[in-house]
């Protein structure tokens, strides 16, 4: 093998291993099996069921919260999730299969489950951007609006030029206040790939 084949299928290979662990760092499952639990709020749902205006002040906290959020991804910053969930928060990711894949309950098990992923980060070198956009929201009541968001997320490896995909999907998100700050209460990520399995994140 010339060296010329040999470095491409080293930086290659190199690419793959980076891409396999968090950021979603999804990888092809090994099978076409899966023994995950049904997803809660599973692609096979409509959501949100209606799309009522919610009042304006309040839609601009909304997606304020959605950029804040995504924002602290690519930043790896725990502070700056300070403030963004309920205590009760839920985070379900799921396929597009609608298996589960993560679930986690409470703001501290969400808090560990994604300082986990920024030590990842960090220690890869990566950095994500998660681009979110074509928001809908459905104003349930006072106090409780639902959305859902586009996400496209690329990866930035130390070791290429430009970024790589890593994956799109849809967040669905349910919003509570007590009448003075909006916080998320439940969120779904529902990936686009119905063979992918996660890793890590």
């Amino acid at each position: 093998m010339s060296n010329t084949c040999r470095k491409f299928f080293n930086r290659r290979a190199k690419l793959m291993a980076s891409v396999v662990g968090v950021g979603l760092w999804l990888t092809l499952a090994a099978t076409g099996e899966s023994f995950a639990v049904g997803c809660e709020n599973g692609p096979g749902i409509v959501w949100p069921p209606n799309l009522a205006d919610a009042p304006a002040t309040d839609e601009r906290e909304i997606l304020k919260l959605i950029h804040r959020f995504h924002w602290a991804l690519d930043d790896h910053k725990m502070m700056q999730l300070e403030g963004l969930f309920a205590d009760n928060v839920t985070y379900e990711l799921c396929n597009a299969v609608g298996d589960q894949l993560q679930k986690t309950t409470g703001k501290d098990q969400l808090g560990v489950y994604l300082k986990t992923y920024f030590n990842e980060l960090t220690f890869r070198g990566t950095q994500t951007r998660h681009i979110a956009s074509n928001t809908l929201l459905n104003f349930v009541g006072a106090g409780n609006i639902q959305a859902k968001t586009t996400v496209v997320v690329t990866l930035q490896h130390p070791d290429i030029e430009t970024p790589v995909l890593d994956y799109t999907a849809v967040l669905r998100s349910v919003f509570t206040t007590d009448g003075t700050i909006w916080k998320f209460s439940q969120m779904t990520l529902i990936l686009d790939g119905p063979k992918l399995e996660l890793r890590a994140r």
